[in-house]
């Protein structure tokens, strides 16, 4: 008679648990990807050369940290007055990097839609 309320418990943990680390990894990957569009540092593979660029570079890293279904398609990048109006109206220059994804509840088959995005001031 427990058992099944004890069940759905668990399993509602279980899955609510894996939804905060999706879009944890979401939120890393944004950042990541602003703060190397940004500085254009050597280990971000030249991704301040363009926006294609770094929207492969935010693709690559969402696949390693386990979120194979972002694509470039997935990724935002703004730069100029676009990007000081999505980071709060800011006078500064800012390179914004939203990312797009769609989670799937496993048991109930409902899909969740998650975005992260992060703000970076651009340097030089």
């Amino acid at each position: 008679m427990t058992a099944t309320p004890m069940l759905m418990l668990v399993l509602g943990v279980l899955q609510g648990g894996l939804l905060l680390w999706t879009w944890q990894a979401l939120e890393a990957t944004a950042i990541d990807a602003a703060r190397c569009a940004a500085i254009n540092a050597a280990s971000c593979q030249n991704v301040a050369t363009s926006v294609t660029a770094t929207q492969s570079y935010a693709a690559s890293i969402a696949q390693l940290r386990g979120l194979g279904s972002v694509t470039t398609g997935n990724v935002t990048v703004q730069t100029g007055a676009t990007a000081q109006a999505a980071c709060g109206g800011t006078a500064v220059s800012v390179v914004s990097v939203t990312l797009s994804y769609t989670h799937t509840i496993v048991f109930v088959s409902l899909p969740s839609s998650l975005s992260a995005s992060a703000c970076f001031p651009i340097a030089g």
